[in-house]
């Protein structure tokens, strides 16, 4: 009722010949846009050069979208039915079987932490600071990471404020005591917000905490038995870490930076240039 009744007011005052002129007028820029446009863009889009990828993923909820669409048949439905989609270990096994190349025994593809194409296309993160040309061609999903904390810091009271961490510690380390917070890639995701969260709460996360890489499916489990104080990843780690009685989650990184960018769907960009339309 309420969209019908702007729609008159909208028209209030317009004449049947002003509109009459105005419909001429915007069927005529949509065949001129028509007629700018490739014929490829109304009539079906051209066949994929391959049948098949090979997309890595970890372990994590949020690589949801290539299973899903890999049960679904949806690659099939668009001339792909032999994507092949891939378990990897760690997001350095990820990097490294990109760096191979899906006809070198690799992968063409990944579900990929989002900072991780531009560290490997700069060189950053490579064999010899080798630059690898990647891009990003879809976004798989927004927040959804946290950051959880050894149960025996349950009295600290620690939430977003990790301040209240500082002086267990501290105490900690007076004890000749290592402080371990572990994330799963140095310059990824779960790296920077461990340690935005760390020193928005006053602790170094170079000086007061030893920071150290962990795979994703390892991080209760190693939590369990005393490596580490903190960590940083995503589902379904956290809850398994909670269900499990090993710890608790402080804060979610949406309330870090709400909608921040996560996961990314990243390709070789020589299997694009060389594969288009697929």
């Amino acid at each position: 009722m309420t969209k019908r009744i702007k729609t008159q007011s909208a028209l209030k005052g317009v004449t049947r010949r002003d509109f009459l002129m105005m419909s001429a007028a915007t069927a005529a820029t949509l065949a001129a846009a028509r007629a700018l446009l490739p014929s490829g863009a109304y009539a079906a889009t051209a066949a994929p050069e391959v049948t098949g990828a090979k997309l890595g993923f970890i372990a994590l909820t949020d690589a949801a979208p290539l299973m899903i669409a890999k049960e679904k048949g949806l690659f099939e439905k668009f001339g792909m039915p032999d994507v092949e989609v891939l378990k990897q270990a760690s997001w350095g096994a990820t990097r490294d079987n990109l760096m191979l190349g899906g006809e070198a025994n690799g992968i063409d593809g990944a579900h990929i932490l989002t900072p991780m194409p531009y560290l490997m296309h700069t060189g950053k993160v490579t064999q010899n600071n080798q630059p690898m040309p990647m891009a990003i061609v879809a976004r798989l999903n927004y927040d959804c990471q946290a950051i959880s904390v050894a149960q025996e810091y349950a009295g600290t009271g620690v939430g977003l404020d990790a301040s209240k961490l500082k002086d267990a510690f501290a105490a900690k380390k007076a004890e000749g005591k290592e402080v371990k917070a572990a994330m799963t890639f140095p310059g990824g995701t779960h790296d920077l917000w461990l340690r935005y969260w760390l020193a928005a709460g006053g602790i170094d996360p170079d000086k007061d905490v030893s920071t150290i890489v962990v795979p994703p499916p390892q991080m209760v489990a190693n939590m369990k038995v005393g490596n580490m104080d903190v960590f940083c990843v995503g589902e379904p780690w956290n809850e398994q870490l909670v269900h499990q009685g090993v710890g608790f989650t402080a804060t979610t990184t949406g309330e870090l930076w709400k909608g921040h960018p996560e996961k990314a769907l990243g390709l070789r960009a020589a299997f694009i240039d060389k594969n288009p339309n697929a």
